[in-house]
């Protein structure tokens, strides 16, 4: 490895525990998401609120120079993970649905 990355290569492994730190706390909130959506029975899924959702990622990227298609994929794929567990504790059923 070049010396002179390793303290940026660094820099950016710290970021991505952040990164990684701060995606399990949404999921963290999917999950009680998912016990109030069968409380007051919703679907798992909510289209509008997945646009929504993406939309505003790809504006609010633009603050920091990010590219709004970029954003917009990467949380399309943020939002697949928490659909999927969402999906998985409704199949579950509320018996099953976590409590934290």
């Amino acid at each position: 490895m070049i010396a002179s990355l390793a303290p940026l290569r660094a820099e950016i492994d710290a970021i991505d525990d952040e990164i990684v730190a701060l995606l399990g706390k949404r999921l963290s909130v999917v999950h009680r998401v998912a016990v109030v959506k069968m409380a007051e029975g919703l679907p798992a899924i909510l289209p509008d609120r997945v646009e929504a959702v993406k939309a505003l990622a790809a504006e609010r990227g633009l603050d920091y120079g990010l590219d709004p298609v970029f954003m917009a994929a990467l949380y399309q794929t943020i939002i697949d993970e928490a659909c999927r567990v969402e999906e998985g504790i409704f199949a579950a059923g509320p018996q099953d649905a976590p409590r934290s």
